[in-house]
């Protein structure tokens, strides 16, 4: 089995109560542990918010960011293992990100 990185990308996220991001969350929690019992789940996280990305451009370090456009925000990641990127397709359409206008980069880990 291969493992996958699920990068989870925000979307247009509404502004939601306590009690409506609990349910949120659990929707979150409830697919990870399906992952969990099929025997797939490797790893996983939400990420805070804020970060850089950083490069270097003629010798020099440049550093870029937080992005404030949405769709460019990586808000948390999934690791799983699916038999290949098909595989590992399937199951991402099942998280519940995207019923929250993210979406989802999956992307193969290349084993060393």
């Amino acid at each position: 089995m291969a493992q996958f990185i699920l990068l989870l990308r925000n979307g247009e996220f509404p502004v939601y109560s306590p009690e409506e991001m609990q349910k949120v969350l659990e929707k979150y929690l409830a697919w990870a542990d399906k992952l969990r019992a099929d025997g797939r789940y490797r790893g996983g996280d939400d990420l805070k918010e804020g970060g850089c990305v950083l490069s270097m451009k003629n010798g020099k370090f440049i550093v870029d960011g937080p992005y404030v456009e949405t769709k460019e925000i990586v808000g948390g990641y999934f690791l799983i293992e699916a038999k290949n990127l098909e595989e590992a397709t399937e199951i991402s359409k099942e998280c519940p990100h995207l019923g929250f206008s993210g979406s989802i980069e999956i992307r193969e880990i290349n084993p060393h």
